[in-house]
C-alpha cells in the first residue's frame, strides 16, 4: 500500500514504498505549499510533505526564539526526517525568498545542503512571485523598486482574474524554460535580480512524474481552465 509519508525501517519490501517524496520547507504564506501539493493531485508517483505543515511552529517555540535564522529552518528539517524519514531517493528542499534573509543565513543552510546528497535549496530573487510570473512572462523587467510588493502587483496586473494554481500549473513546462532562460547564473545557487532557482525543483519533479505523463494528467486537470 502507498503511505502518505516515510517508510518503515522495519519492513523490507519495494511495495511499500511505489512514490519518491519531495520534503518542502516553504517559508513564505500560503501560496507555495498550494502550488506544490498540487502535485499530489495529478500524479501517484510523488507525494509531496510540507515540512512546515508536520513539524509545526509550537514543536519549535520551546527551543528557537526567532523563526528568522537558519538554525531554526535546519533543527525544523531534521527533527522532520527524524520524525518522518528518507529514503535515499526522496529529496528534501528548502523553497526560499531572498528578501527574507540575510546573505550571511542563506549561505549557511546552502553550505549545509552542499554535505547532503538529496538536500537541495531553490531561491527566489526577491520572492516566490518570480517563479509565477515566469509561467506567462518569459521576461522580468529589473529595476531599483523591484520587490515583492511590486511582483505581487505585476502578477495581478497579468492575471486579472487572480491567481489560481489549476490555471498557472497548466504553464509549469512554460515556467521552466523561461525562468532557466533568464537564469544569468546557473552554476551558483544565488539567483540575481527577477531570477529564481525553483526550476530545479521543478525539473526534479517532472522527472520523476514523466513528462508524458504529466501531459495526459494534465488534459483532464485543465479543460476549460484559461488564464
Amino acid at each position: 500500500m502507498r503511505k502518505k509519508r516515510g517508510y518503515n525501517r522495519d519492513i523490507i519490501n519495494p511495495l511499500v514504498r511505489d512514490y519518491k517524496l519531495f520534503a518542502i520547507a516553504c517559508e513564505g504564506g500560503k501560496r507555495e505549499p498550494e502550488y506544490f501539493q498540487l502535485f499530489e493531485k495529478i500524479s501517484n508517483r510523488i507525494t509531496i510533505d510540507i515540512i512546515g505543515d508536520i513539524i509545526n511552529d509550537e514543536e519549535m517555540n520551546y527551543i528557537h526564539e526567532t523563526k528568522s535564522s537558519p538554525k531554526w529552518v535546519l533543527d525544523r528539517a531534521v527533527r522532520y526526517i527524524e520524525k518522518e524519514g528518507l529514503t535515499e531517493e526522496d529529496e528534501l528542499w528548502f523553497v526560499m525568498d531572498i528578501d527574507r534573509w540575510q546573505g550571511n543565513q542563506i549561505r549557511e543552510i546552502a553550505n549545509y545542503c552542499k554535505q547532503k546528497n538529496n538536500w537541495h535549496i531553490a531561491l527566489s530573487n526577491p520572492c516566490f512571485e518570480v517563479w509565477l510570473i515566469y509561467h506567462i512572462k518569459e521576461e522580468i523587467d529589473v529595476n531599483e523598486s523591484l520587490d515583492c510588493k511590486e511582483l505581487k502587483y505585476q502578477l495581478s496586473i497579468i492575471v486579472n482574474s487572480g491567481y489560481n494554481k489549476y490555471r498557472f500549473i497548466q504553464f509549469f513546462n512554460k515556467a521552466i524554460n523561461n525562468a532557466q532562460n533568464a537564469d544569468t547564473n546557473r552554476s551558483h545557487y544565488f539567483p540575481d535580480p527577477g531570477n529564481t532557482k525553483v526550476y530545479l525543483l521543478a525539473e526534479s519533479l517532472i522527472h520523476k512524474i514523466g513528462q508524458g505523463n504529466f501531459e495526459n494528467l494534465l488534459e483532464n486537470l485543465s479543460e476549460g481552465i484559461k488564464i
